[in-house]
């Protein structure tokens, strides 16, 4: 019997063995996953800090006894510590035990995801210093958070997208939060006149220092009592640090496999490795950028279940193929939704491409009916053709979600602007203006 070993139980790994086992009931799977669960929504965890979601349970899609149920065998705590191509073999360790053996495998899928990036001024032996990436990060930041009513003053390094949502949940605790991020402006991958919009609101509520480096966490008996950067110190009672995250694919170095520099693992369109046998799927892999036309990094878990699907495919013996990815990502910040999908500005002018912009504020829907907020709305397009390459949404309107969607399926279509200007959408005054927001940028663009 053909034996499909999966090293990762998250998203793209437990997508792909969910879809493998419909595919094929003849093939034996297995799935190697060192954390306690699997299986669950990542992207809920700030939430579930907050208590906005009520249970760790809430998160969880599936269980180990669901898949086992599906003849799906699964093994938590155990860690492939490393595989051997040419043996077509991974030698995994019990966490529990201690244990380690080897399997056999005669395809394997890697889909390992990623991990935090931990900067060198994280002592370790502080105790109220956190990173958000697993189930059991969130599990240990909501049982702190929510019991220690004497900690008050909460410092988020990092600005980008988890950083940004955990000011939400930090402020639903009723925590006094203070953002500390070394780019010129929060949001990172946004233009900086789109990201400085949401600083502007955001500031009355949320001490946020831009342009600042951390250099040092002072520690005082087990726990870090302030912050020191490159322009001041700062008082704390605990400290979150979401600077980023890197492909979880170090026990695969060395091996053979083609990676971009990051670490993440290049894959093809049917998430073929450079090794036969061998595929990749999720954070820890790469996707086609279908503007650039070539291998990028970025993780969204959205991506990750595609991925695995198209994998689970291709292991099936059933051709398919993953097109790629625009980086499209909306993010909950407070009051205000940002989305993005394509190119920034900043990221047409590193790609060389002669481009314009148009930026514009418009309502989310018609003005004499209650409650229109204002939208802010930026688009990068081709100079010559005006072909649509990125688009960025600020608002105080949930909508802003859903309309990045048209956006990016007008880039993935090669809309021009015109063309979108022209798009047949829905009007009502509770829903859109006559002309849609996305439409009002459109027609802007010259």
């Amino acid at each position: 019997m053909e034996h499909i070993v999966i090293i990762g139980g998250i998203a793209g790994g437990m997508s792909a063995a969910s879809k493998l086992r419909r595919l094929k009931e003849d093939v034996k799977i297995t799935v190697f996953e060192k954390d306690e669960h699997i299986s669950y929504g990542a992207c809920g965890l700030p939430y579930y800090i907050s208590g906005v979601t009520e249970s760790h349970e809430d998160l969880l899609a599936r269980t180990v006894e669901d898949f086992e149920k599906r003849n799906i065998q699964v093994h938590i705590q155990h860690e492939v510590k490393k595989v051997v191509p040419e043996r077509s073999v991974v030698l995994v360790q019990n966490l529990q035990s201690g244990e380690t053996m080897e399997v056999n495998y005669d395809k394997l899928l890697i889909a390992t995801g990623s991990k935090p990036i931990v900067p060198p001024f994280i002592p370790k032996d502080a105790g109220n210093v956190f990173t958000l990436k697993t189930l059991n990060d969130g599990m240990v930041m909501r049982k702190y958070f929510q019991e220690r009513q004497n900690v008050k003053r909460v410092a988020i390094i990092g600005g980008g997208y988890i950083g940004m949502e955990l000011v939400e949940t930090m402020m639903e605790l009723q925590k006094e939060v203070m953002v500390i991020e070394l780019q010129p402006h929060i949001l990172p991958n946004y233009d900086q006149d789109m990201a400085e919009i949401l600083e502007d609101s955001l500031k009355d509520r949320v001490k946020i220092l831009t342009g600042e480096e951390v250099k040092e966490l002072h520690v005082v008996e087990g726990k870090v009592t302030s912050v020191s950067t490159d322009k001041g110190k700062y008082d704390v009672d605990a400290v979150i640090v979401n600077i980023g995250n890197k492909p979880n694919t170090e026990f695969v170095k060395g091996i053979g496999l083609n990676m971009l520099d990051n670490g993440a693992i290049i894959v093809d369109k049917q998430q073929q490795t450079s090794i036969p046998a061998i595929y990749a799927a999720g954070d820890c892999a790469t996707s086609n950028h279908l503007l650039l036309q070539k291998p990028v990094n970025i993780a969204l878990g959205t991506t990750a279940n595609k991925h695995g699907r198209v994998a689970a495919d291709n292991m099936a013996g059933i051709s398919n193929s993953f097109q790629g990815i625009l980086g499209t990502n909306v993010v909950k910040i407070m009051d205000w939704t940002a989305a993005m999908t394509g190119l920034t500005e900043k990221s047409a002018k590193q790609e060389n491409v002669n481009f314009k912009t148009v930026k514009i504020e418009t309502n989310s829907h018609a003005s004499y009916y209650p409650d229109a907020k204002p939208f802010h709305i930026k688009l990068v397009y081709e100079k010559e053709s005006k072909k649509l390459l990125g688009a960025q949404i600020l608002g105080q309107d949930e909508s802003a979600a859903k309309r990045i969607d048209i956006y990016a399926t007008a880039i993935t279509c090669g809309l021009t602007t015109e063309q979108i200007g022209m798009l047949d959408l829905s009007y009502a005054p509770p829903y859109a203006t006559v002309w849609d927001a996305v439409q009002v940028a459109a027609n802007a663009a010259k």
